[in-house]
């Protein structure tokens, strides 16, 4: 059975409490589960195909979620899943406080990321895009320029965007030096607004205050549709995948539970059944 027990509001007023919820180095997160009878996993909720929260019934549907069934199994017969929505602004500090046990939202791999946690291999490969209004005639980053790009906070996909858009001879190299690149104040050829929320931004960009949102493209199609297109540009393959504390048993586990998946393709299967091909 599925529940929800953290909601945001209430990870927000206990957040002091994070140190209490914590699990010391020499511990056994696993074990702790086992005991529990709970796998605590931080999700995106309003994602379709990949993690999404049904309105009346409280369930979780999707890729991640499925993913995060089938580690509960793994880690005991007994184990139930407890899921905390996340956004993209404050996953990392849920995760650090102690309330979940790891998260499985999106997260892509980077060498930067995994000095702060373990990550595991992937589950899931996508490209980053462009989302635009239908009537913008925006139709390829060629179109962009001069444009306002709306990111969503502590995402990598502005960076993306100008190291593309320089391999299409539409930003000069030389100005870019990506060790000290902040989206907030690149202001050649586009320039960047950054949001915390999906919703604020597909606001932005319904009402023009944006011309475009980039992201990654499994992201984007939650809110493509009649209104609202993708552009024909992919770029950047980003890999997701699950984040755990550094130095928890819990990570190989999971790890050489995605690898085994992998190889025997169980992933493959679950993409296909949640997304498709």
């Amino acid at each position: 059975m599925q529940t929800n027990k953290f909601s945001l509001t209430v990870f927000s007023c206990l957040l002091g409490l994070s140190l209490c919820c914590s699990v010391s180095a020499d511990e056994s997160q696993l074990q702790k589960i086992r005991d529990n009878e709970e796998f605590r996993v931080a999700v995106n909720n309003n994602l379709q195909a990949l993690s999404i929260q049904d309105e009346n019934s409280g369930e979780y549907k999707g890729l991640e979620p499925t993913i995060a069934n089938l580690i509960a199994k793994e880690i005991g017969e007994d184990v139930e899943v407890s899921f905390i929505a996340i956004t993209p602004a404050n996953r990392e500090s849920v995760l650090e406080s102690g309330y979940a046990d790891c998260m499985i939202g999106t997260y892509t791999i980077s060498e930067d990321r995994k000095l702060k946690y373990d990550i595991s291999s992937p589950y899931f490969v996508t490209n980053v895009s462009l989302l635009v209004n239908s009537q913008s005639g925006i139709n390829s980053v060629e179109d962009l320029v001069g444009k306002k790009i709306g990111i969503i906070l502590n995402a990598n996909s502005a960076k993306e965007l100008v190291k593309y858009m320089i391999t299409k001879g539409l930003i000069e190299e030389s100005l870019f030096d990506e060790s000290t690149f902040k989206p907030q104040n690149w202001n050649d050829q586009i320039s960047f607004e950054l949001y915390e929320s999906y919703e604020a931004l597909i606001d932005a960009l319904d009402k023009n205050k944006i011309q475009a949102f980039c992201d990654d493209r499994i992201i984007l199609n939650t809110f493509a549709g009649e209104k609202r297109k993708i552009i024909k540009d992919e770029f950047a393959p980003q890999e997701y995948g699950i984040v755990t504390k550094q130095d928890s048993d819990l990570s190989p586990f999971i790890d050489g539970l995605i690898r085994k998946w992998h190889d025997d393709g169980t992933l493959e299967s679950l993409i296909s059944e949640n997304i498709g091909n």
